[in-house]
């Protein structure tokens, strides 16, 4: 008996070595033939290339444990889509159920090949609208970079949030996604002084993420306070993205929410739905965000409950996909359907996997996979 070693590669790719016995062969004279020599070689060559091809393809469509495909393994490109982006719908469209998807414990799962963004998405909750079932891609965090990258894309793209406290927190959990990581420890958020503190904890991370790499690819995403909505649209908000110059460029992305202050600045629904509507027939280009859906309690009437859902189904009509020219980022249904004990913790602002998730849904706004 002649013994031989092969190499082969293992599941997470390193080399191994097992012995495999041969019979002897009989007819030696055969062997010592230089062309049966080759004749040999050439079988075993061709057999280990079949036999990488083929755990090659296996590999490369992994199959969840739902029998669904799951991306293949290989790195997919990913590109910023320019105004007017892509439309997820708005209203009864986008109605959701909350839900959670344990990780499976194996080796060629789809959950194996999930990075930290993506693994809390599916363990802390995602709400994903049954029309999107198929289409809504829940993005890594270098998925995430290399969109909103202006190196990367090639593209002058450049993001504005501004807005109320609601917009604040839409912030964080975008910067939670593009930093792969939960800053200030994840820590919710009660109340407007530690929201103002972890937005300032948020805004220096990226600047450092920034300023640390040479030529660097990471992405220029900013939070702004000056559309917080308690001056008229027009006035402030206006005025800021006139002098960033975001409304000269398709590359740029003014996102914006703050119909909770307008209404009570007007105290009237059809005076907050019109200053909108003037305010992004005027800009175009800017994301306007919907407001959150709102939990009747002392706090919240029943009354401003049912006008805040008013001025949401005010705003529909003028915006994306009836109205293309106005991209529209629809956070209420999602906002509505979270009835976990965690969702919230004043019934008003949502916790923070909820505001990671908006942020998700603004990424499938802006970027497209293939």
């Amino acid at each position: 008996m002649v013994a031989t070693h092969r190499s082969s590669r293992n599941d997470d790719g390193a080399s191994s070595s097992s012995p495999t016995k041969f019979a002897t062969v009989q007819n030696t004279s055969l062997c010592r033939s230089p062309s049966a020599r080759w004749f040999v070689g050439a079988l075993i060559v061709l057999s280990l290339s079949l036999v990488h091809n083929f755990r090659k393809n296996l590999l490369s469509e992994v199959h969840d444990h739902s029998g669904h495909k799951a991306q293949p393994l290989h790195k997919r490109s990913v590109n910023f889509i320019p105004y007017p982006h892509k439309t997820l719908g708005s209203g009864t469209s986008l109605q959701c159920q909350w839900e959670t998807r344990p990780m499976v414990s194996s080796n060629t799962s789809k959950e194996s090949y999930l990075d930290f963004t993506q693994q809390n998405a599916y363990t802390e909750g995602i709400c994903i609208p049954p029309n999107l079932n198929d289409t809504l891609h829940i993005f890594s965090s270098e998925e995430a970079i290399e969109c909103l990258s202006p190196k990367a894309q090639n593209r002058d793209i450049k993001l504005m949030i501004s807005g109320d406290s609601y917009m604040k927190q839409l912030y964080i959990g975008l910067v939670d996604i593009l930093l792969s990581k939960h800053i200030n420890n994840g820590k919710e958020i009660s109340g407007a002084t530690q929201r103002n503190e972890v937005t300032t904890i948020a805004q220096h991370e990226m600047e450092k993420r920034r300023s640390q790499e040479k030529n660097s690819t990471f992405p220029f995403v900013q939070y702004g306070p000056q559309c917080y909505g308690l001056a008229p649209l027009n006035e402030n908000c206006l005025k800021i993205i006139k002098e960033l110059g975001t409304d000269n460029s398709t590359d740029h992305v003014f996102i914006i929410g703050s119909a909770v202050h307008i209404y009570r600045r007007q105290n009237q629904v059809n005076a907050t739905v019109q200053e909108i509507n003037n305010f992004i027939d005027t800009t175009n280009r800017t994301i306007f965000v919907s407001p959150p859906y709102y939990y009747p309690d002392q706090r919240f009437t029943a009354e401003l409950v049912q006008d805040q859902a008013e001025v949401y189904r005010g705003l529909l009509p003028n915006v994306a996909p009836k109205n293309a020219d106005h991209p529209f980022l629809d956070v209420y249904e999602l906002t509505r359907s979270c009835m976990w004990k965690n969702c919230s913790y004043d019934r008003a602002h949502r916790s923070r996997f909820v505001n990671r998730w908006k942020a998700q849904l603004l990424l499938n706004t802006l970027c497209e996979v293939q």
